[in-house]
Parts: structure tokens; sequence; C-alpha cells
């Protein structure tokens, strides 16, 4: 366990087993942490993706929160279990000309992983870091090895970085990836669709939470309930158009992988075999989307009267 920086503690877990190598992942996955309650926090995994003996993850301890990031830094100490899952994987590194790498916060810690790959396999990226103070911005020494392709901004002293200028220098066939809070990820979508236009479908992030995001009415259906049709069960279902399709499934006995049922964490991926779909997720991209083929069934709706799953 390292205190990173003010309010981050990163940690390094191994196998109970000893020597037995740990699954491997790529830059981008996550893991879950099942915390006292018996719901799970998720994590993204920072450390070496060659490292098999052991993986690292850096937790942001946060007032506000459910109570997780309390209990790692208060409660858990060097030599305790904790169940995690297997890396999971909802925010992969696309091949791209140029990777213009935006991190805020804690949010560094997927960001960093694409930055050290990317700098092992000698193509070429940006890395904008910022941070409300310096005292808050983990790896900082870590990240300085990567030399000018990386900027720190500490917002007490730097101010916020200039995205518009970040957009704007993207070359042709480059992509922007951001982690960090809701309003950063919401300012770097603006930018790009302000340079690039709203087409180009050019950001990739991820999310562990849903605050901030609001609501908004799904797509009316034209009748009171749709067809929903399971095609490798065999189920067809008369359903209510605010009925949730991941609980219904469950209900009946189909197992389908689920963990935040919110649409963050890409689990519970389904795809459809026909059909069209009100998303909801936060995980697709606009291209994914608008191709109709998968839905997160946690939080999406369907947005025609027959909705056919490969279920």
């Amino acid at each position: 366990m390292t205190l990173e920086a003010e309010g981050v503690l990163s940690l390094r877990l191994s196998r109970i087993e000893g020597n037995k190598p740990l699954p491997a992942w790529e830059p981008g996955a996550h893991i879950d942490v099942y915390v006292p309650d018996g719901t799970t926090r998720q994590y993204s995994l920072c450390g070496d993706p060659r490292d098999l003996a052991s993986w690292q993850i850096a937790v942001l301890r946060e007032p506000q929160g459910r109570g997780g990031s309390a209990f790692i830094h208060d409660q858990l100490r060097v030599g305790d279990r904790l169940l995690v899952t297997r890396p999971k994987q909802s925010f992969a590194l696309e091949d791209a000309t140029f990777h213009a790498l935006v991190a805020g916060g804690v949010g560094i810690t997927p960001i960093m992983a694409f930055a050290e790959h990317l700098d092992r396999e000698g193509r070429p990226f940006r890395l904008i870091y910022g941070g409300r103070t310096e005292s808050t911005m983990a790896f900082r020494e870590r990240l300085r090895v990567l030399g000018d392709r990386v900027t720190f901004l500490a917002e007490d002293r730097d101010g916020r970085p200039d995205l518009d200028n970040v957009v704007k220098q993207l070359p042709e066939g480059g992509l922007i990836y951001v982690c960090g809070p809701l309003a950063l990820l919401r300012a770097v979508q603006s930018a790009a669709e302000a340079a690039h236009g709203p087409d180009q479908d050019l950001v990739r992030f991820e999310l562990f939470s849903r605050a901030g995001v609001e609501p908004t009415e799904f797509v009316p259906l034209d009748g009171d309930s749709y067809e929903l049709v399971l095609a490798k069960t065999g189920h067809t279902l008369r359903m209510k158009p605010d009925a949730n399709i991941l609980e219904t499934v469950l209900a009946l006995g189909i197992e389908v992988e689920n963990d935040c049922r919110d649409g963050i964490c890409g689990s519970c991926v389904t795809a459809v075999l026909s059909g069209t779909v009100d998303h909801r997720d936060l995980v697709l991209t606009r291209k994914e989307q608008a191709a109709m083929n998968k839905m997160m069934i946690c939080c999406s709706k369907p947005s025609s009267d027959r909705l056919e799953l490969d279920l």
C-alpha cells in the first residue's frame, strides 16, 4: 500500500496461491473489488500488464462515497485478503494514428496505462493530466519518464487544460481518450464536436459513476407494451416499456453477467438480433449505439414494438 498523493492510495494485489500467475489484462481494464457490505467497486488496473505476479489499483478517498474507499483507506492493511473479479475490459485502446490522452484527478489510472503501453510500442501520443492541486495528482514521478509528451496542470497554479487546442491539434485518424469527472468528459466531447463535427465519434471515455448524468425521458412506444423475444431460450414476452430487461431475464433463470446495473460497466452487453434501442448506457460509442446490434439490458429500452435478443 502506497500513498501516491493526497487522498490517493495505491494497492498492489497478489494471489494467495503464491507463484501462480494472475490472469492477463490489457490497458484500460478494471477489476471489481468486493467490500464488506457485499457490493463491489470498480478500479482500473494501472500497473504493468507484463507483470502477472501482481495487479496495481489506486483508490481515491471519497468522503461522499458509499463507503468502499473509506474501508480501503481506513481498514484494509497489508496482508489482508480481498475478493476481486477477473479483469474486465470496456475501455480498450483502439488503433489510431495518434492518441490524445486526457486525465482528471484519479482518472489518470487507466490513462497512465495507455500512455506507458503506447510508449513501449513507440506509438505517438500526448497526455494532458490535470488536478485540483499538485499535491492531489498521483503518479507524477512515474509519468515524468515519458518526457515532454506529458503535460501536468495543477488548476490552482496553471488553470484548466486548453481542450480546444488539444482537439484542434488531433491529426486525421486520431482518437481522444479521457477519464475523470463528468464535467471534464463533457468538455472534451463538446470541444471535439465543435472542432471536428458531431458525427466523427472521436472521443472514448470511461465512468465509474452516473453522478451528474441527468436522466431523460425514454423514446415513447406506439403502444403500452412491446414484444421481447429471447432467441436462444425460446421465450417470448409482452413487456411494459418501463420494465427492466435485465431483471426480467434474471428472473427467468437466464444467466447474464452483470455488475453495476447502471450502464457504466459494460458487463451485461447483449447482442440485438432485431429491433431498435433507446440507448442509455455510458459504455458504447455513438457509432456502436447507432449500429443497433448490441445493448446494455440493465438500463436501455426498446424504441420499436419488437425486440429480439441473443439470449
